[in-house]
């Protein structure tokens, strides 16, 4: 009886001091090996990456609007320019950010001829993100 009242008086406990002396000399190691190696930082040669054809970090800009208004003329914002012009737009606008991209829109009477010559004056102009916005057939009250 007397031996149970010892083991219950008696808790689990861990002896702290062998890991606080582990972690002192690990300490006292690391601070002396760094003293001892006093390092130049002119003795290592390292090589820098260089940047040589960076594009500049500006947003993209927005789609170029392509209105079909008739056959072999295009608007371009508020300005209209037949199929020689436009290719000098597109190609000055490709220029100046080479992803530029273009949303063509027309009227559903025109004939695909006329879109089809819109879309070569693009692949001309080197521009291939090309978009062509529908709407489903009946829906009148979405007109642009």
């Amino acid at each position: 009886m007397l031996s149970d009242r010892l083991q219950a008086d008696e808790l689990p406990h861990v002896n702290m001091t062998p890991m606080v002396d582990v972690v002192l000399c690990l300490l006292v190691f690391f601070i002396a090996a760094t003293r001892l190696y006093d390092w130049d930082e002119n003795e290592f040669v390292v090589s820098v990456p260089q940047v040589s054809d960076a594009s500049p970090l500006t947003a993209a800009p927005d789609d170029l609007m392509l209105t079909i208004i008739r056959p072999g003329i295009v608007a371009v914002g508020d300005t209209t320019h037949d199929l020689p012009t436009l290719a000098k737009v597109l190609q000055q606008s490709r220029e100046r950010y080479e992803d530029q991209g273009v949303v063509i829109r027309g009227d559903a009477a025109l004939n695909y001829q006329d879109l089809a010559d819109v879309l070569s004056v693009c692949d001309g102009a080197g521009i291939h993100n090309v978009r062509l916005p529908v709407r489903p057939r009946g829906d009148e009250s979405a007109t642009n």
